[in-house]
């Protein structure tokens, strides 16, 4: 059976193992939630995301051979607090929501098709319960500005927590986050400790820290009370990225800051588009390898294994007809380490077919659509511009991570949690006592002229 697509034992429903949580986990656990119940709706995410990303995916609890992650069992205490207030009501609808829908689906069908084993229905519906659980779940609560406002802050805070112990688990090589269950002991690469925090791997821990970079970048931007959050977010995001001794957690930070350069340039993305494909086209003629051996040559900065990425990109194009129609259980058989798929868009044709990764593509191309209609949306409202603005860097950040990440764990959350914020766009002007312009614009004026109802409705 193939390494990468076996049935996990304690992250998907169904499979061996048992139950492990250690005593502070569980505390922490029954407080969170507690407080889920207890705090009002603007707050109730707080706890959710904080205990959801701290506690290790390896506390866990067996029922009934269904295996129930500390965050899944958030996830579905938060679901019985929403459906018992009815707080579902009134969440906007975006198209991000289908594609959402449909990729979840494609990837659940393909898979028990392709390995046709009772544990592969078990398997998809933990997938399932887990991807749209959680997607729909932030979407009920994000609904504007300051729920985004306040989803940043606990990513914070998440980070704040996570990257002092980073810094500590990389000169000592002992994780301690260890206390709630995460091994105790880190991965060494040449000679160098990987801290990895409360994570699977140093990959997503660098990863989650340099996806703060913008969103902390345009929680500065938001002023007054804001910026020292925002300074505190900055700080351990950079901490995080650089204790994680990987390269993908880096060329991440670089793509965020990256978007962040551009900004100036916003109205011009379309010609920064086309110029940027013009540019890999000109290199696939100019070079002697494939254009995307270039991630072989970028994973060189701060350590990484970039030949095996190219290479996995490569084997993934050259074989199309083995993975095309519902994935494939053979890509173990492509070459040295293919097993490995550590990337985000080879994983979803792989394990889902054509259909499946091109639905994955499409997510990933409406968050972009959605970010690009509230930037012209929220053109002349500085604030909310550039919240908007650090929201698509963050999802540009996210996008070059893919190349060299697959979240594997409660790392997930924050995936789904971009998507949601940057489905809430339409929302950010919908106070506009509070949301004035810095001054009056001719597009503001025609723009209330033509959707007046959309600043006051939202």
């Amino acid at each position: 059976m193939n390494p990468r697509f076996e049935m996990p034992d304690n992250y998907y429903f169904g499979g061996g193992g048992g139950t492990f949580v250690t005593p502070l986990a569980l505390v922490f656990l029954l407080l969170a939630i507690g407080f889920l119940f207890w705090l009002p709706r603007k707050y109730a995410l707080i706890p959710f995301l904080l205990v959801g990303l701290l506690l290790p995916v390896q506390v866990t609890i067996v029922f009934y051979g269904f295996h129930l992650m500390a965050f899944r069992l958030l996830l579905l205490a938060a679901w019985v607090r929403c459906l018992l207030r009815r707080e579902y009501r009134g969440s906007p609808k975006s198209s991000i929501d289908k594609v959402v829908l449909f990729w979840a689906f494609s990837n659940a069908i393909a898979f028990v098709l392709l390995w046709r084993e009772p544990a592969s229905i078990a398997n998809r519906l933990g997938f399932l319960y887990q991807s749209l659980g959680t997607y729909f779940l932030l979407r009920c609560f994000i609904r504007e500005e300051n729920d985004v406002i306040r989803v940043i802050k606990a990513f914070v805070l998440v980070v704040a927590i996570t990257a002092p112990l980073m810094l500590y688990e990389s000169t000592t090589g002992y994780n301690g986050f260890s206390i709630l269950g995460a091994p105790a002991m880190s991965s060494i690469r040449e000679g160098r400790v990987r801290a990895e925090g409360p994570f699977l791997h140093p990959i997503i821990a660098g990863t989650v820290g340099a996806i703060l970079f913008p969103l902390s970048i345009g929680l500065w931007q938001q002023g007054g009370k804001h910026r020292l959050i925002a300074c505190v977010g900055i700080i351990s995001s950079t901490l995080a990225t650089v204790t994680s001794a990987s390269s993908t957690p880096i060329m991440t930070y670089a793509a965020g800051l990256l978007g962040l350069i551009v900004f100036r340039a916003r109205k011009q993305m379309r010609a920064l588009r086309w110029g940027f494909v013009l540019s890999l086209l000109g290199l696939q003629l100019a070079m002697k390898a494939p254009v995307w051996f270039l991630i072989s040559r970028l994973s060189g900065f701060g350590g990484g294994t970039g030949w095996h990425r190219a290479a996995l990109v490569d084997n993934f194009i050259r074989r199309f007809s083995d993975w095309w129609l519902i994935g494939t259980r053979n890509n173990a058989d492509w070459g040295y380490y293919m097993w490995d798929v550590d990337n985000a868009y080879v994983a979803a044709g792989v394990g889902g077919g054509l259909i499946t990764f091109l639905l994955f593509i499409g997510v990933i191309v409406y968050a972009y659509k959605a970010v690009g209609e509230a930037r012209r949306t929220t053109e002349g409202f500085p604030s909310q511009l550039r919240l908007v603005w650090a929201l698509g860097c963050a999802l540009f950040a996210n996008t070059v991570a893919y190349f060299g990440i697959l979240y594997f764990d409660q790392s997930i959350i924050v995936w789904y949690a971009l998507l949601a914020m940057i489905a809430a766009g339409p929302g950010f002007l919908a106070h506009p006592l509070r949301s004035q312009p810095a001054k009056p614009t001719l597009q503001n004026v025609r723009h209330l002229q033509t959707r007046p109802t959309e600043y006051f409705c939202g």
